[in-house]
């Protein structure tokens, strides 16, 4: 098992292979190649999904920009334009600004050790030396964001191979055929993913066990289901205010987790409970409708009425997956404590597709966000509040000043129906990121974890969880202001 990406310059096909399950596409030829499967994280002051890399410095769209005056992340066309230090000298890996790591190598692989902040350490098979790849969550990317929150080539983003030292591919094109053995593939049948139990051989050709005992994982780690993992946890070594769940792993303690099983009459098609998959105009901006169905409610807000909902559009398959999330939740967790009710909808974008209150001279939020229909601000499930709808769920104020995060425990938040929400929006691959405040955030892991160990969530949502939350200021755009909502964000073309 390797943990360097892999760029496959045919179709440009990224990979990684380091813990999470990886996905195969099919590259021009009908080969098989490889790349982390897992959507992409955002945050609500991101470059929006489709930004063209042409307006950003740098690019073939115009003439060379200055010498380091290009920022990691944007688009590119030689070394020299890159931002960097002595230590961490910059780069253009095929057309997106990086740096190298501290000592061209990475102290950890996956971590920001020996890397500028905002950036983690991997290799690129093939290439010696290692890369600080910038992190979506707090650079604009010119190429495509993966599923570790890293900002990587692709097919729009290119360099000067006579100035870019990492600009033609290294790796021999993938073998022929469709999905290996051990994979399976995905609904549109341009993907292969690993089944459960097998990662990406090092040769990223094949999917296989990672290990089948202790002594071929590293130090501390035990092979559980022939996987590497850090041993099951006990009722005992757990450390204060976690407790052990029935997955082995050490969990916030919020409690007992809701009795009983998953309904199996839940699902889609039955008990009212809609498809999420988009078959047609997908990227569609449409009026969220209807308004109120089962499991939530868009109601009007931030100056709107019952007859001008101004600020409800959103792309057809972010509607479809929320009415499916909200459903399933509806339906599986009708019985459980907590106030229970409809998911409350608020800010999407305007109907062209702009930011909230821009037709009224008043944008709701930062540039680059809630427009075009991928993201939506939602209501968090509550307990002990008349309702779901978007208000703060724990104290935000220190010293009489409104501090716009929480300050102390969500004592209103239902942890239980907000996870399993989150969780089954996992349903699509274009899932981007669910950000949330950073006091909600450790709750709502802990939850999903146990629900995910008791049958209730299952797949991606269990597996490599796109969430995002700052208990401290990170700078990457989720501390402040999101005490009173959660923040999705879906790709898509």
């Amino acid at each position: 098992m390797t943990c360097a990406r892999l760029l496959v310059l045919s179709a440009l096909v990224l990979a990684i292979g380091c813990d999470a399950s990886p996905l195969m596409t099919a590259g021009d030829g009908g080969g098989v190649a490889l790349m982390d499967g897992g959507p992409p994280p955002d945050t609500d002051g991101s470059v929006p999904p489709g930004t063209d890399a042409g307006d950003v410095p740098g690019t073939d769209a115009g003439p060379p920009a200055p010498p380091g005056s290009i920022a990691m992340g944007a688009a590119c066309n030689c070394d020299s334009e890159c931002e960097g230090t002595s230590a961490n000298p910059g780069l253009c890996l095929q057309g997106v600004c990086m740096t190298r790591a501290a000592g061209d190598a990475c102290v950890t692989v996956g971590a920001a050790d020996g890397c500028p902040t905002g950036s983690r350490c991997w290799g690129l098979m093939g290439t010696d030396g290692a890369f600080c790849w910038p992190d979506c969550a707090t650079s604009s990317c010119a190429g495509a964001c993966d599923s570790d929150g890293s900002c990587v080539p692709s097919d729009a983003t290119s360099c000067d191979a006579s100035c870019s030292a990492v600009c033609t591919g290294t790796e021999p094109p993938p073998p022929t055929g469709g999905c290996p053995p051990n994979s399976h593939p995905s609904e549109d049948g341009m993907s292969c993913y690993c089944d459960d139990g097998f990662v990406v051989s090092a040769d990223m050709t094949a999917c296989v066990r990672e290990c089948t005992m202790d002594s071929e994982c590293g130090s501390g780690l035990v092979c559980v289901d022939n996987s590497c993992r850090t041993p099951p946890c006990t009722s005992t070594s757990c450390p204060s205010g976690t407790m052990c769940a029935a997955s082995g792993d050490c969990v916030v303690d919020i409690g007992m987790p809701p009795t009983g099983t998953p309904p199996s009459a839940c699902r889609v098609g039955s008990m009212g409970i809609p498809d999420w998959r988009c078959t047609s105009d997908c990227g569609t901006l449409v009026s969220f409708d209807p308004r109120r169905a089962s499991g939530y409610w868009d109601y009007p807000l931030n100056g709107e009425t019952e007859s001008n909902q101004y600020r409800s559009y959103i792309r057809r398959d972010v509607m479809m997956l929320v009415r499916y999330a909200a459903a399933m939740v509806a339906c599986q967790a009708g019985s459980w404590p907590g106030n229970g009710g409809d998911l409350a909808l608020g800010d999407m974008s305007e109907a062209d597709g702009s930011i909230p209150g821009t037709s009224i001279g008043s944008p709701g939020h930062p540039a680059g966000t809630h427009v075009n229909g991928h993201d939506m601000d939602i209501g968090y499930f509550q307990v002990g509040t008349a309702n779901n709808q978007l208000r703060p769920i724990c104290p935000h104020t220190s010293g009489g000043a409104d501090q716009y995060h929480c300050t102390g425990d969500p004592v209103n938040l239902d942890p239980w129906r907000t996870a399993l929400f989150m969780g089954h929006m996992h349903a699509s691959p274009n899932l981007r990121v669910i950000g949330m405040d950073g006091r909600v955030g450790p709750m709502i892991e802990s939850a999903l974890t146990q629900l995910c160990a008791d049958g209730w969530v299952s797949g991606t949502a269990c597996s490599r969880p796109s969430l995002a939350f700052e208990v401290t200021d990170m700078g990457r755009g989720w501390f402040a202001f999101h005490h009173h909502h959660l923040h999705i964000s879906v790709s898509g073309s």
